[in-house]
């Protein structure tokens, strides 16, 4: 059964726009949860494309690099999807988790446009992830290096990023990326089978 706009909304997007606490250095939200989704396109977009993604995962680097700026030139610029975002942490046990929250930070500082800038940054490294990796990627993006590495090193986001992780195991996601177009599973990730599920909602 396809399922509404409205129904995939409800169950992927858990939690709410919250207040940022502006009197602790580095800053961090009040509470991690209260970051919404990541997204791009508009709220009211007949399609929603959900994504999830560790940033360890070599596939989910070719996805965000090449197929996801296909699909905004296609689909999001023109208010055609909504694209999603969610983390799905499982390849490595340590820096896919500290770059999720790396990544978050990021989002709380200057929000979901600013988010994606960054995760393109984590997918191009060619080095290992490190602490000091993430602080230098946040100043080529214009933010605070200091917070992103203490996300990072303490995991600062990890309740926020668990939400994700959490939802996609109940969607049943076993490997990355896992993409679903308005609730449903297209054949694989590669834009070839994208493209379609896209158009035949349009």
């Amino acid at each position: 059964m396809r399922l509404t706009r409205r129904t995939v909304l409800r169950s992927g997007s858990a939690v709410g726009l919250g207040a940022i606490a502006g009197c602790v250095s580095p800053p961090v939200p009040e509470s991690a949860d209260s970051l919404p989704t990541p997204s791009l396109g508009p709220d009211e977009a007949p399609v929603v494309v959900q994504s999830f993604e560790d940033f360890t995962c070599g596939y989910c680097k070719q996805f965000a690099l090449e197929i996801r700026p296909r699909i905004e030139r296609e689909y999001i610029e023109p208010g055609q999807v909504r694209f999603e975002r969610y983390d799905y942490p499982f390849l490595d046990e340590e820096w896919s988790w500290k770059a999720a929250s790396a990544a978050r930070a990021v989002q709380a500082e200057h929000g979901s446009a600013m988010f994606f800038e960054y995760a393109d940054r984590l997918y191009k490294t060619d080095v290992g992830f490190s602490v000091e990796l993430f602080g230098t990627l946040a100043e080529t993006v214009g933010a605070d290096p200091e917070a992103v590495k203490k996300a990072a090193r303490e995991e600062q986001y990890r309740s926020r990023v668990e939400v994700d992780k959490k939802l996609g195991d109940e969607r049943d996601v076993t490997k990355t990326p896992t993409i679903f177009v308005n609730g449903e599973r297209p054949e694989s990730p590669r834009y070839r089978h994208l493209a379609p599920a896209i158009d035949r909602l349009l």
